[in-house]
């Protein structure tokens, strides 16, 4: 019996001698889902190779990313009940897709709110605590990183360069399917059509729409160019992309890994505001060598500014989840805690 325990003992160290190694090497597996392509001139890739390399070095490469770009796991829609259900453990999408799901959030695409990507910067990092905690109670999803690419403007195809409000009447404009956005532009007195991000490029280019707003990063990005002549700035709300994970998950990681991520996707924020103003610059030279003309800032802006701001009392309903008085309450407190940098 006891030569019998001796070689039982034996074996079971041999296996986990074979063993030990793989366990050792066990990464964690995290799965990405992307809406953009991999160009290295889109924004969202730029911080995704910095948030990967941090998150590796913070946690001793502790993990397995595996990035699905270009909508591969599904629209933006889709991607956020994914990330919630935790089928997938990170999605990136445009900020304005992630509101729905947790509406407080959504103070950051208020019309008009901000004079410019330094003061959008400024009170993204006061809000941070406060941003996030809406994330997760409201959506189940904690925010790692929210970057930006300038404002959302607007583009058109080549019967209707826009210059001024009156040249953008009776224009069909893509907007998001996002009421707080399509809001707006019926308060501007102008036409937007709602359609999916995934839908975006085929609707330009079979004339569904005559336009779009957005950032023009994506205008080179997804090749918007195409199917569009003019390029107008309209500066109505900062284009931004938030990189959103499950919260349960995290919080089930080791304490090294979880923290790894936090820190990596805030500071992976932090290095891709320093490489915008060269995003845009070069995003403005393709335009022009694609054959667009950049028309420069709208020369009404001032009647854009003063209109848009009209559907605040709308947007306070879309923060709010359907109610008016919550999103104000919302608003609230970003006026509070933004004094001097946000407008009201």
């Amino acid at each position: 019996m006891k030569r019998k325990i001796v070689s039982f003992l034996a074996s079971a160290l041999v296996i986990g001698a074979l063993f030990a190694p793989q366990l050792a090497n066990a990464k964690t597996t995290v799965i990405i889902a992307s809406s953009v392509d991999t160009s290295e001139q889109n924004y969202i890739n730029v911080t995704y190779k910095k948030f990967v390399e941090l998150a590796q070095q913070y946690s001793d490469n502790a993990f397995d990313f595996q990035l699905f770009p270009s909508m591969q796991l599904g629209d933006e829609i889709a991607t956020v009940r994914a990330a919630q259900l935790g089928t997938l453990q990170i999605a990136i999408l445009a900020t304005n897709n992630f509101a729905p799901f947790a509406p407080s959030t959504g103070w950051v695409n208020m019309p008009y709110l901000f004079n410019t990507l330094e003061d959008f910067r400024k009170m993204l990092d006061v809000m941070w605590d406060q941003h996030n905690e809406w994330a997760i109670k409201e959506g189940g999803c904690r925010v790692l990183s929210i970057i930006d690419v300038g404002y959302r403007q607007l583009t058109t195809g080549k019967n209707h360069p826009v210059r001024s409000l009156n040249d953008a009447k009776g224009i069909k404009i893509r907007t998001p399917q996002n009421p707080l956005m399509v809001s707006t532009f019926q308060a501007l007195g102008l036409e937007p059509t709602a359609i999916a991000f995934s839908e975006t490029f085929n609707a330009l280019q079979q004339g569904v729409v005559d336009g779009q707003e957005g950032c023009f990063n994506n205008v080179i990005t997804l090749k918007f160019y195409e199917a569009q002549k003019y390029a107008t700035m309209i500066n109505y709300a900062v284009h931004s992309a938030n990189y959103i994970v499950n919260e349960k998950w995290l919080q089930s990681l080791p304490e090294k890994e979880r923290n790894a991520l936090i820190r990596a996707g805030k500071e992976a924020m932090e290095y891709e505001r320093t490489k915008v103003a060269g995003i845009l610059e070069t995003d403005d030279k393709l335009m022009v060598e694609h054959g667009m003309e950049l028309l420069g800032v709208v020369t009404d802006i001032d009647e854009w500014i003063r209109l848009g701001r009209t559907a605040w009392p709308k947007c306070y309903e879309v923060i709010g989840g359907g109610d008016a008085a919550k999103g104000e309450a919302v608003m609230k407190i970003v006026k509070e805690k933004g004094q001097g940098i946000v407008n009201f």
